[in-house]
């Protein structure tokens, strides 16, 4: 049965902030910055646990001769369908731990990664099951593309 949270997520000993990153760790905006800031994220460190987060690759940067920016090209949704099952493996391995996902975007609304909400959602639950800890915002719940 998928659960939800409503408005933000705060610092808990249950509570493990899923946060889309990147492959290098720049955790330089977004829930990444917020994930660095206040949930023990690793900078250089992309994917898996950090503190109380978990990096969940979502985004390719490149680099420039003005430092790490957005790449044009997004990664692709098979590649973010495959880390969310790695995320899901990490969830059943601590089923003490909340996996509260810190995207609340509506469905025709991007994030930074370049995805919509109702893109992203399809990766989660074309993931496989999602695992009874795993927590998706209100908004997300709400939208009924999870299920």
């Amino acid at each position: 049965m998928l659960k939800y949270y409503t408005g933000n997520i705060y610092p808990s000993e249950d509570t493990i902030f899923v946060f889309g990153s990147n492959p290098e760790g720049i955790h330089g905006a977004g829930s990444a910055k917020v994930a660095l800031f206040y949930f023990g994220a690793i900078y250089g460190q992309g994917e898996g646990l950090q503190g109380s987060s978990y990096g969940l690759p979502t985004t390719i940067l490149d680099y420039d001769s003005y430092g790490w920016i957005p790449f044009d090209g997004k990664m692709p949704l098979e590649e973010i369908t495959e880390y969310i099952r790695r995320m899901y493996k990490c969830a059943k391995e601590n089923p003490d731990k909340k996996f509260k996902v810190a995207y609340r975007n509506q469905p025709n609304e991007k994030t930074l990664c370049g995805y919509t909400g109702a893109q992203l959602q399809s990766c989660f639950k074309n993931a496989g099951p999602i695992p009874d800890n795993v927590w998706f915002s209100k908004e997300w719940f709400d939208s009924g593309n999870l299920e």
